[in-house]
């Protein structure tokens, strides 16, 4: 098949459906495309997405219907690149919302606009950077040195190099790299609370060298399953929890559900979100939980790759009040100088990472 009309087929389905990572994964593995074409379809839907609302305005003003193949053109022509209007919801393709949190802060508007590169977590337990850089460039394909010790960016086409399939590195962004290293840096028995699929166990136990105990728990039994079988494959020395126990903890690190905001380049649905929903409340009630399970003295150590002050300054003010925990300046820590810090955490300020809030709190 052609990559435009599969292209056509996936916004087809994302236009009724929405979800554009499902999308995605119900069409092109039986496209019958090369690897590179459905790339090239994977971006040109992630265009499509990422500027639909400017797109639905210029349809309307050349008078056009909103058809697939119409969305699908304009992505092809660029057509972003030279429309004008002042109207900054338009101009940015952003939801009402997410627009009045960002009308001060242009450059984080103009930023997850941008196609970001696809970041690797070199697995230490396996390979390391030598290796992994030579191997993606014998592959013709870049290997561009991060400012963290355990990340390389490359291309889109690297989700598909031998050194991920070989379990030599993993595809995560560089902001989750960067907190998973801090997490590390606290403790010696840690233990990641939503762990999901296990990006930030693997990368704790690959920055660690296998050195430190690390527990994983997630409330998906699937999630749980698909971490321990990566943790084989990865030579990581990860505890995997099935229920949560009495155990106690140096560190819980809690990467709670969230808007995803600060993601949107790689997921741009996340920049119509209208509100912060039910995510403060579920953000609320996790944090209970994972407070349990740290010793006196212990850390826990809060994550939302968003920047909705209801989802990350307010639920730390809150909750550190009411269980009366101590914030910390995240001074004495790795990597200090890609945080820019507030009164109750910081945003992560990698200059090609997502943007992610993170508080530290001591008990």
């Amino acid at each position: 098949m052609d990559p435009k009309d599969v292209a056509i087929q996936v916004v087809t389905k994302y236009l009724k459906k929405n979800k554009m990572a499902m999308c995605l994964r119900d069409i092109l593995p039986g496209s019958g495309l090369s690897l590179v074409d459905r790339q090239n379809v994977a971006d040109i839907v992630h265009e499509v997405v990422r500027w639909k609302r400017l797109y639905d305005n210029i349809l309307e003003e050349i008078g056009l219907a909103k058809s697939p193949d119409a969305y699908v053109n304009l992505a092809l022509e660029n057509k972003q690149n030279n429309w004008s209007t002042d109207d900054f919801e338009i101009k940015y393709s952003v939801s009402s919302y997410v627009a009045s949190l960002l009308k001060n802060k242009l450059k984080w508007t103009e930023y997850l606009n941008e196609k970001p590169p696809t970041s690797l977590c070199i697995n230490f337990n396996k390979s390391d950077t030598k290796e992994v850089a030579s191997i993606l460039e014998s592959e013709k394909l870049p290997a561009e040195k991060s400012n963290l010790e355990s990340a390389i960016l490359t291309s889109s086409m690297g989700r598909y190099s031998s050194v991920v399939t070989k379990n030599l590195a993993h595809v995560q962004d560089e902001s989750s790299q960067l907190i998973a290293c801090i997490t590390a840096f606290l403790g010696d028995n840690i233990l990641d609370f939503c762990a999901g699929n296990g990006g930030k166990s693997l990368a704790m136990a690959s920055i660690t060298r296998n050195r430190k105990k690390i527990f994983a728990y997630d409330i998906n039994s699937k999630k749980r399953l698909t971490l321990a079988r990566r943790s084989k494959e990865y030579n990581a020395e990860i505890s995997i929890e099935e229920k949560l126990s009495d155990k106690k903890f140096d560190v819980v690190l809690v990467d709670a559900p969230c808007t995803g905001i600060g993601a949107a380049r790689r997921n741009p649905e996340a920049k119509y979100v209208d509100g912060p929903g039910k995510y403060p409340e579920i953000q609320q009630n996790i944090l209970v939980e994972a407070e349990q399970k740290v010793k006196p003295n212990g850390f826990l150590f809060y994550s939302v790759c968003t920047f909705t002050p209801d989802e990350t300054q307010e639920v730390v003010k809150k909750f550190s009040k009411e269980k009366d925990l101590k914030i910390s300046n995240l001074e004495d820590i790795p990597y200090t100088q890609f945080l820019n810090k507030t009164n109750h955490g910081a945003y992560i300020i990698l200059p090609k990472g997502d943007i992610f809030f993170v508080s530290l709190l001591k008990k």
